[in-house]
């Protein structure tokens, strides 16, 4: 991917910005580069590979290591914070209190006779009276619910 309208960095400037001796926003500019541009990136590298011998060493390079994989992310972690996000849900959220109330709803319509009203013969019956069948109650009811739940 390369920008028309950019023109690409000399060598002299990837340079500067190893070495940390360019302007911000000419770092900022490279940077962006780096990003977007192969090629840059690729000059980059060479420049690196070449200068690699000239630059500083790590002081402490051991603890900069520790540190750094200190501060990635484990399978571990990953594991115990996604166990813990679980036991953090709102009571409501869990599947076993979805399960509950769908089974309280069921009791309720059979205790009450709900569903020997939805039979063959009761809706063949309400359809022929001119009145709406209970189907159609059941659709206007829960459409009727559903209007009133949005915001």
């Amino acid at each position: 991917m390369s920008h028309k309208g950019r023109s690409q960095p000399v060598t002299q400037d990837w340079v500067e910005y190893i070495q940390g001796d360019c302007s911000p926003e000419k770092a900022d500019s490279l940077e962006s580069l780096l990003l977007e541009d192969d090629s840059a990136l690729a000059a980059y590298m060479q420049v690196m590979n070449d200068l690699g011998p000239k630059l500083p060493g790590l002081e402490y390079e051991q603890r900069f290591i520790d540190n750094v994989m200190g501060a990635l992310p484990s399978e571990d972690k990953d594991a115990e914070r996604g166990a813990n996000e679980n036991w953090r849900r709102r009571w409501y959220e869990h599947r076993m209190f979805h399960y509950a109330v769908a089974a309280c709803i069921t009791l309720v319509f059979l205790s009450t006779g709900w569903f020997d009203k939805l039979g063959p013969e009761t809706l063949h019956k309400a359809g022929t009276g001119g009145q709406p069948t209970y189907g159609e109650k059941l659709v206007h009811v829960t459409t009727g619910w559903l209007d009133r739940l949005k915001p």
